[in-house]
């Protein structure tokens, strides 16, 4: 009987020589925020070389009212990290899958789109140490997105002009966040 306890006891302890702890982080988009984006990220570490994250950001703000100038959205991007040495530490590859709604008007041209947007990314990044519990963090990505959205002569109670339904390679994960470890 002893010696079963100890074989259990032994069995135990070098288990737990080759565990590796949760870790959690709250993250957020100083680049997003300077544009208006809401944003917030909650992750979770796999283990020592992958983790999973979740991404939501929010904009309901209108930027000029004569002209109509808004980047409404509701996004979300889940999505998984490869870290080259460690997790949240060093350099990291990225996969995620986006879902968004949007209303975007007079941004890149004279015209109002609402619609929705759904598509995968890939992403590249990099993050430091400041202290045990927090992190500076850069990512940028590319993805592949489907676009569905009408489109409106740019005023507030414009006519519609016609529809978009393609595909489209845009930029995606443009951040600078900042990331606190818990």
């Amino acid at each position: 009987m002893k010696k079963r306890k100890l074989v259990l006891i032994s069995c135990f302890v070098l288990a737990c020589q080759s565990s590796f702890s949760q870790f959690y982080s709250a993250r957020t988009n100083l680049l997003g925020l300077s544009t208006g984006n809401l944003n917030a990220e909650v992750g979770m570490t796999l283990n020592k070389k992958w983790s999973v994250h979740i991404p939501l950001q929010y904009n309901p703000f209108i930027y000029s009212g004569s002209k109509n100038t808004k980047f409404q959205n509701l996004t979300v991007m889940p999505g998984v990290r490869y870290w080259l040495r460690q997790s949240y530490m060093d350099k990291f590859i990225g996969v995620s899958l986006i879902g968004t709604k949007f209303h975007v008007g007079n941004i890149l041209n004279d015209y109002r789109y609402y619609g929705y947007g759904a598509g995968i990314g890939a992403s590249f990044g990099s993050t430091y140490p400041i202290n045990p519990r927090w992190n500076f963090e850069w990512e940028a990505g590319v993805a592949g997105m489907w676009v569905s959205c009408d489109k409106y002569v740019n005023k507030a109670a414009g006519y519609k002009y016609g529809d978009l339904h393609e595909w489209r390679v845009l930029p995606h994960k443009i951040s600078a966040s900042i990331v606190y470890l818990f």
